[in-house]
């Protein structure tokens, strides 16, 4: 991949939240049987993970963490290696201990809440083994799943039954909270042998669209600081909704007003400073479309958490992001080719053109051409398409060596990214490559040779429905 011509602004959120919470803790931790002398606190918030703090084995081998503004939420703890070793609690408790086997068995001083979480952890571990191992010996053995199910069944009853009085016994618990806020009770209408009805599975989706939010405690910040909440938004938007990018707005849109309807605004202050800082280094049509949209609709309220400077440079950035979102016209491009000679974009007349930016020495473009060059020689009559490429490689000299020695058959060009400016493109990276109409009207953008034709096949799929 080619290097970054600039370098973007970075996620304000993320450090303003933290530094609202203002908890202080000191925790103990005994780890019995364990040889690492040194381990790691992972933190989460939204899709961030990242290791907190290093903490060091004392003399009577336990290991102190001492956490200041730390935020309520879950936290893991990771060994030596940062293999993930059991997670645990920060919340209204800023004093406490735990001691923990190898079995999961722990022992919690002075913190109820972790107190109750560790022994969720504890049930929930004997019976996701005993569900692997069901699901081991079924491969093995498939004549057998009735007998081995047998032999699960009261397993699974006796976690139910186990699972049902910790929510009613600690219904302000971390887990119960989080349990709740990421599972719908689904109507039986809907289901048929365990599975979505074929015949209802719009129907459904329609219904959990609706009520997808219903359980969820946006005015429990405790979830944001965890693995859950993300998870819960990435299926709603993946999953609950179509993917393009009209419907991922309004899911978005959505989302926002349950949540501050529900007392949740930092939910809705993260999902828009996800979008606005993630989406511009995603260089696909899809996510620009996004993003244009986010900063068109959102940018007044990113004030809160993010500099005037910065949100200048998002108003600047999807104003040249939009010119060239799908069905703008592409602006007519003439540059030199190897030869000297002049080519022109609007002088190819073919059905689709592909608008092709790379560089020679780009590892990622090389594996782009290699298909490209297949897909040319072998459906270019077909798509009826013509690639107008542009190296931006910056040593001319290796650039024309490489199309002397192996010539692309289509157009090459070379020029450099400040030439392309006057023209408005933003040139981040390499590769990046459009679909254009006949008209030049741009249909898509992506990176990814794959998408290219998915694009062409789409695009003649709809000029034979439109014909009939």
């Amino acid at each position: 991949m080619r290097k970054k011509i600039f370098s973007y602004f970075v996620l304000m959120f993320v450090t303003t939240v933290l530094l609202q919470a203002q908890n202080n803790y000191e925790v103990d931790f005994y780890i019995h049987e364990d040889e690492n002398d040194t381990i790691y606190v992972t933190s989460f918030c939204g899709a961030k993970t990242e290791i907190s703090d290093t903490l060091i084995k004392r003399k009577d081998n336990s290991f102190h963490f001492s956490a200041k503004d730390y935020p309520m939420g879950m936290y893991m703890l990771k060994d030596a290696k940062e293999r993930d070793m059991f997670s645990f609690l920060l919340g209204k408790s800023n004093k406490f201990s735990i001691e923990i086997y190898p079995t999961g068995k722990a022992f919690v001083k002075n913190c109820m809440e972790n107190d109750a979480y560790m022994l969720y952890q504890y049930e929930n571990r004997k019976y996701q083994e005993a569900m692997y191992y069901y699901k081991l010996n079924v491969q093995k053995d498939p004549d057998k799943r009735d007998s081995l199910f047998a032999a699960l069944q009261p397993i699974m009853d006796t976690f139910e039954n186990f699972q049902q009085h910790f929510f009613l016994t600690y219904p302000n618990n971390f887990i119960t909270v989080a349990y709740k806020g990421m599972n719908q009770s689904v109507p039986a209408y809907f289901i048929e042998n365990g599975q979505v009805k074929p015949d209802k599975r719009e129907e459904y989706i329609y219904y959990m669209r609706k009520h997808y939010w219903d359980n969820f405690a946006f005015n429990d910040n405790r979830l944001l600081y965890s693995p859950y909440f993300i998870s819960q938004f990435n299926n709603y938007v993946t999953q609950m909704t179509e993917a393009i990018p009209d419907s991922v707005c309004v899911a978005i849109d959505d989302f926002i007003q349950i949540s501050d309807k529900k007392g949740g605004k930092e939910y809705s202050d993260y999902v828009i400073a996800w979008y606005l800082t993630n989406m511009p280094s995603m260089p696909f049509s899809y996510n620009e479309i996004i993003y244009v949209y986010m900063v068109n609709k959102y940018i007044n309220r990113a004030s809160e958490y993010l500099y005037p400077s910065q949100i200048e440079k998002h108003k600047m950035y999807a104003e040249r992001v939009s010119l060239f979102l799908p069905g703008k016209i592409m602006p007519n491009i003439v540059l030199k080719d190897f030869n000297g000679k002049e080519q022109s974009l609007y002088s190819i007349k073919n059905k689709y053109t592909v608008l092709y930016f790379f560089s020679t020495t780009c590892e990622s473009c090389k594996k782009n051409l290699d298909v490209l060059k297949d897909l040319y020689k072998l459906n270019k009559e077909y798509y009826d398409f013509e690639i107008y490429s542009i190296d931006l490689e910056e040593d001319y000299a290796i650039a024309k060596a490489r199309q002397q020695a192996d010539p692309y058959p289509w157009i090459v060009t070379q020029t450099s990214v400040e030439t392309l400016r006057p023209y408005g493109f933003v040139l981040d990276h390499t590769p990046e490559m459009y679909v254009l109409d006949k008209n030049k009207r741009i249909i898509n953008k992506t990176p990814m040779y794959e998408q290219i034709e998915k694009t062409l096949d789409a695009a003649l799929g709809l000029e034979k429905k439109e014909k009939q």
